[in-house]
């Protein structure tokens, strides 16, 4: 019951907090009517216009692991209170700028709360769920972050559709988390280190106190040592790429290569939005299923499959020879279905990455551990939109028209999950000697303090 109001209360939040994340992407022609992004009508513009996706997950690659190694010796519950409010202040602010510049700098500021949030939130979920459990956790998780961001979406969408001001989206999205993280620093007591681990519930439970804390020296010697760690982190820098560019530019791609308007393009990314809930749930769970009948690599295989299957059906839609400008309920089905199940198998990693980390690394070490993950995992995110914008650019300076050189740049930047899947190979030869380590660690651990 307890993991259950936990797990709620950071669910809700997330979702709200999240739901920032893609105000932005569904409104880029009315913020550009509206004179908030620089150089429109030019070349110029497809830069500037990355660089608001881009500015506020640099930001937070900055400070998330300073976040993360807080939550190792500090409380990981006023620590998650603290970060969401540090995000949804600016991100209520935004409905206020006056111009560009106002609205970059307020998007850096929410991108630092946005990304604090994340490894504390995640680490909460290893000291609440046991390792067999850990995908349904990281699911949920997952949800949170994703549902969020096809909330912020929507609200966009609506408010596109209904003519109303462009501010109005941060407003909505900010307001919630003023109510829920007080209730949830009142509702919510403080989440054991460690809980979530067998060998050290069973202290607990027997009146002991788990009392390892963080140590910077024994943390670097940790990471060298578990060669698991360094594969995931790499893999989530070339996977992240497509992250960052397809959902930001995808609403615009439709619109200039297939003639849809601002909201049937929402449509189609909410509908592709709903399929990486689905596909959350299923490499979580599908996952955990295995594992639980002793396939120790199913985090491994699960992830690796669905990438590829999601590269070649994300290629497949955007390559789609879309009659321009049909909006028959018939055809649009077809290009939503592809973008569901696109986006079904390529986030059956989504749950599985963190649900490794957490089984190869040390209570203790764990904020800090997503902090890193963070790191590696927004790279390509913060990059992404900027570098298919750059793409883009560059194809347009060839003659190219303005469709054709949004499809190459988003093409190019789709490929990049396929490295992504590669280095997930050399993983299936460390992750179970790695995985068993830490569990002769613990129950050493569990030993000592009995005795």
């Amino acid at each position: 019951m307890k993991s259950g109001l936990v797990t709620l209360f950071i669910v809700l939040s997330l979702m709200m907090l999240y739901a920032d994340q893609n105000l932005i992407a569904p409104m880029l022609k009315t913020l550009e009517k509206d004179n908030m992004i620089i150089g429109a009508g030019t070349e110029s513009y497809w830069f500037y216009a990355g660089l608001l996706a881009t500015i506020p997950t640099l930001s937070g690659i900055l400070t998330t692991f300073i976040w993360g190694y807080l939550a190792d010796r500090l409380s990981r519950r006023i620590l998650f209170a603290t970060a969401v409010l540090l995000g949804e202040i600016p991100c209520f602010l935004t409905a206020f700028a006056r111009n560009y510049y106002e609205m970059l700098l307020l998007r850096a500021l929410t991108g630092i709360g946005i990304n604090g949030a994340a490894p504390i939130a995640r680490a909460i979920v290893a000291d609440l769920y046991p390792p067999e459990k850990r995908g349904k956790g990281y699911a949920l998780y997952n949800f949170s972050t994703g549902f969020g961001v096809l909330l912020g979406m929507l609200m966009a969408g609506i408010v596109l559709t209904l003519n109303l001001s462009w501010r109005i989206p941060f407003m909505l999205a900010a307001a919630p988390n003023f109510i829920l993280v007080p209730l949830f620093l009142t509702i919510v007591k403080e989440v054991k280190l460690g809980y979530g681990e067998p060998e050290i519930r069973e202290l607990y439970e027997a009146g002991f106190e788990y009392r390892y804390r963080i140590n910077l020296r024994e943390f670097i010697a940790a990471i060298s040592m578990t060669p698991t760690l360094i594969f995931i982190y790499l893999q989530g820098v070339p996977g992240t790429f497509p992250w960052g560019a397809i959902p930001y530019w995808a609403p615009s791609y439709f619109q200039e290569k297939w003639g849809l308007d601002e909201a049937t393009s929402t449509i189609i990314v909410f509908a592709a939005g709903v399929g990486m809930m689905i596909g959350y749930f299923i490499g979580g769970f599908l996952s955990d299923t295995l594992l639980r009948r002793g396939h120790v690599n199913s985090r491994l295989i699960i992830p690796f499959i669905g990438i590829l299957m999601g590269t070649g059906t994300v290629l497949m839609l955007l390559s789609y020879p879309y009659p321009y400008g049909e909006k028959s309920m018939e055809t649009l089905l077809q290009v939503i279905l592809l973008g569901v199940l696109g986006m079904i198998f390529v986030t059956f990693a989504a749950p599985n990455v963190p649900a490794i980390l957490s089984e190869i690394s040390l209570p203790e070490h764990r904020g800090s551990i997503f902090g890193i993950f963070n790191i590696t995992d927004n790279i390509g995110s913060a990059v992404g939109p900027t570098l298919a914008g750059v793409f883009m650019s560059y194809y347009q300076s060839l003659g190219y028209s303005r469709p054709m050189s949004m499809y190459w740049g988003l093409v190019i930047t789709s490929l990049l999950w396929i490295p992504c899947a590669l280095l997930w190979l050399p993983a299936f030869r460390t992750y179970g000697r790695d995985r068993a380590k830490l569990r002769k660690t613990l129950a050493a651990r569990a030993l000592a303090h009995k005795t």
